[in-house]
């Protein structure tokens, strides 16, 4: 399944984090790192240091995500800032501020 403006494919399905019992608010395109990473943690008594491979990949999953969204958003606010300033150019025939001649 395609998640529409992400580079990552969802790998898991709604099945298999269903029986995985994974809360909806870590259903995301990370989720397939996430079920082995919670069996691993109830096989091994949610000690901290166990399960540290399956941890770090999860966690970097998760990192790749926000960092796309956070790319994606900053694009937005540069198109919307150019959008304003065309706009506030656009509007006036004569500028209120002369240009100079070094600018």
């Amino acid at each position: 399944m395609e998640v529409p403006g992400s580079s990552k494919k969802m790998i898991a399905t709604q099945e298999e984090m269903v029986a995985a019992r994974v809360p909806l608010g870590y259903r995301d395109q990370c989720a397939h790192l996430l079920i082995p990473l919670n069996r691993c943690r109830q096989a091994e008594f949610f000690l901290p240091w166990k399960c540290e491979d399956e941890r770090h990949v999860y966690e970097k999953c998760e990192y790749e995500l926000v960092m796309e969204r956070m790319l994606a958003m900053q694009k937005i606010r540069e198109e919307e800032a150019k959008a304003k300033q065309n706009k506030i150019q656009g509007s006036n025939g004569v500028p209120l501020i002369p240009k100079t001649a070094n600018a």
